[in-house]
């Protein structure tokens, strides 16, 4: 019970597992208030350090560097940037309005919804980590904001034509790296990161490490080379600069090629088409091709079947099968057409 001291001031007191605790108030009320209110958790939440949203940021992006490319490290970087115009840094963690990071993210997908979809993407999965590794709760601010709608564009895939124009146009060093892209479906990063230990040109077999795991750390896969492949890979191995297949004049990786194949495509005289879009190009052939979709899916590197079959079909080639069935029942009378 609170007690009153010479002063006029009551003084509380509570102990909880051994510990004692005691403030002073300026009404008894206030006093008895206080000793009601005081448990376990509460003293738990007080000890804890106050994680700042700074403090949050600097320790994740340090995590987020050693673990991840330095694409989705800058991307995580942007996110943090973007969030920093409306909430303080110095804000407590736990006490960001999520009316500011509303805002935060309303702002960015007026520039682009997709964006704004990133940064949520990114700085719940932050957060995420704060829970594992900061002690923050699991009240996760941004994943409770939804995610922005936006019409995607749809990435222009080149025709068979135009990709062999383009490669004509290309050099001899960037020819095989195109067609390594085509007959591997390999990712940008895939190809960035391809080392001569992932060539076995005496089994005729490639080695892909991609980072499509959610720890971020790399998975392998061996793809058969094709004959066409790996003669373009033996002879790119005699002006070898490193242990990376393709890399830049002083041997170092390439880290994003930015502009590469718009320069390409423009000598080229064809519609500009990206990396991507050569995987979709092989995606292409081996749909028309009628391979079956877990070949497909082995090839593409795709977790899940559903995927690939998602993948397929944005290309346009799935069959219409109650066409199928139904047009070879020609002379059933429930097709409604005349037996005859």
């Amino acid at each position: 019970m609170p007690y009153k001291q010479p002063n006029g001031r009551y003084r509380a007191s509570k102990m909880i597992n051994g510990k004692r605790r005691q403030r002073v108030f300026r009404t008894k009320g206030e006093a008895t208030k206080w000793e009601a209110s005081q448990d376990a958790e509460v003293w738990e939440q007080e000890d804890r350090p106050t994680v700042t949203v700074v403090d949050l940021s600097n320790a994740y992006l340090d995590y987020a560097k050693e673990r991840y490319v330095k694409f989705t490290y800058q991307e995580k970087v942007r996110a943090f940037r973007n969030l920093y115009s409306f909430v303080l840094r110095e804000t407590p963690a736990e006490s960001i309005d999520p009316r500011l990071i509303l805002d935060a993210l309303r702002h960015r997908a007026k520039g682009s919804a997709n964006e704004a979809n990133k940064d949520r993407k990114n700085l719940s999965a932050a957060w995420a980590w704060g829970h594992d590794y900061l002690a923050l709760s699991d009240r996760n601010p941004f994943r409770s904001i939804k995610r922005f709608s936006y019409d995607a564009r749809e990435r222009h895939m080149p025709t068979e034509d135009d990709f062999w124009k383009a490669h004509a146009a290309a050099s001899r060093e960037d020819q095989a790296f195109l067609l390594t892209a085509l007959h591997t479906a390999a990712r940008r990063g895939e190809l960035f990161r391809l080392t001569w230990p992932d060539v076995d040109l005496a089994q005729g077999r490639i080695r892909l490490a991609t980072r499509k795991t959610k720890d971020g750390s790399l998975e392998y896969a061996w793809l058969p080379m094709t004959p066409q492949l790996r003669r373009a890979l033996e002879d790119h191995g005699k002006i070898k600069r490193s242990m990376f297949v393709f890399s830049q004049e002083d041997g170092q990786p390439f880290t994003s090629r930015q502009h590469y194949m718009e320069r390409l495509c423009k000598r080229a005289d064809v519609k500009p088409f990206g990396f991507h879009g050569i995987r979709h190009l092989t995606a292409s052939i081996l749909a028309k091709a009628n391979v079956d979709i877990p070949t497909i899916q082995a090839i593409l590197r795709h977790k899940s079947p559903n995927t690939t079959a998602r993948y397929i079909r944005s290309l346009g080639f799935v069959d219409n099968t109650l066409a199928v069935v139904f047009g070879e029942q020609k002379d059933s009378p429930r097709t409604g057409r005349s037996e005859g």
